[in-house]
């Protein structure tokens, strides 16, 4: 009986996966794209990377689909909306962020404009925390110098944009697969490193072992004595030894391909480590301010969601539909400014 279930658990995984296959054929491309195309010389290089490919693509799915939004980002639902109000000072600087955007503002230039009236767009801030001391109401006293935690964003940068919210999820999944084959370029890159610095070290060990040789020979009269005891010397030895044997483990003068694989595998079996999401649920009050003890039935929380990627800093992501109106608007009026000064 055990031996039935496992043969029907491979048979459908098996079949899981050819249903899947030309989604996984694509980013095998993408992937080999970014990293190294002759890894297409690698012999039965789909056998061997289909399902670390699909195992990364579901989690990358997984993180992509789970992005707060989208949230209506018009100018004037800005008053309306706690999730605008709790990212954006004001409507004006949140109008700022999608004027100012100038590949935002040229994909809104060619983009066809019978498709759609709104435009869709990631937008990533990072979330600071501060304490602060301020006025609260404790029952029917109020005081002052109450310790308060206060929420506020910044660095908000427009990541990516779309006309529809299944393209823009579509196009930040291959922002995320172009992740995966950067840290794998950088952990090559990174190996490389380590690998010039030890053979570094490792001369300078040579260098101190020769001048102690040549010395105790009699061979150095035009080098100036350096003495070792015993103890340092072989504190040297111990080190020349211990650096040749990383030195082994890391050498990679000249990678080959199986090193790639390796490397690749290596990134895709950790992807759920190396791009993590959070759900980000706050109680706010109109000054952001943490709400201790909110009231569920006045106070609605501010749904966002957390990307942490490893080697970057946490960033809140929210995808947001803004009117196309308002961003031509202002490339029409900053246009209009520019011809001005150029007349003066």
């Amino acid at each position: 009986m055990g031996l039935i279930r496992r043969v029907l658990r491979h048979y459908l995984k098996q079949k899981h996966l050819r249903l899947h296959q030309a989604e996984i054929d694509t980013a095998i491309e993408q992937l080999f794209y970014e990293i190294n195309p002759r890894l297409r010389f690698f012999s039965n290089y789909q056998k061997t990377l289909s399902r670390p490919v699909w195992n990364a693509l579901r989690h990358i799915h997984h993180v992509i689909d789970g992005i707060a939004g989208p949230v209506d980002a018009a100018t004037r639902q800005w008053n309306l909306s706690p999730v605008l109000r709790a990212m954006f000072t004001n409507s004006s600087d949140m109008g700022k962020l999608f004027n100012r955007d100038a590949s935002l503002r040229k994909h809104i230039a060619t983009a066809q404009p019978e498709k759609s009236d709104d435009f869709h767009v990631m937008i990533a801030s990072t979330m600071q925390v501060r304490k602060v001391l301020g006025i609260a109401m404790r029952g029917n006293i109020m005081q002052r110098e109450v310790p308060q935690t206060q929420i506020s964003f910044a660095d908000h940068r427009i990541v990516a944009s779309a006309d529809s919210e299944s393209g823009l999820r579509e196009k930040l999944k291959a922002f995320a697969l172009e992740f995966v084959a950067h840290k794998v370029l950088a952990n090559i890159g990174a190996a490389r490193s380590e690998c010039e610095g030890l053979e570094q070290e490792l001369a300078l060990l040579r260098a101190r072992m020769r001048m102690k040789l040549r010395q105790d020979s009699g061979k150095a009269c035009l080098c100036d004595q350096v003495e070792y005891s015993e103890g340092e010397m072989a504190a040297i030895c111990s080190q020349i030894r211990e650096k040749e044997t990383l030195l082994n483990q890391t050498a990679i003068h000249q990678p080959t391909l199986q090193y790639f694989m390796d490397q690749l595998l290596l990134v895709l079996n950790s992807v759920e480590r190396l791009l993590q999401i959070h759900e980000v649920s706050l109680h706010l009050d109109n000054m952001n301010i943490l709400l201790e003890t909110p009231d569920a039935d006045s106070v609605k929380p501010v749904e966002l969601t957390e990307v942490l990627r490893e080697g970057h800093p946490a960033r809140i992501m929210l995808i947001a539909r803004v009117p196309r109106d308002e961003v031509l608007a202002h490339d029409d009026m900053a246009t209009r400014i520019d011809e001005a000064l150029k007349r003066l």
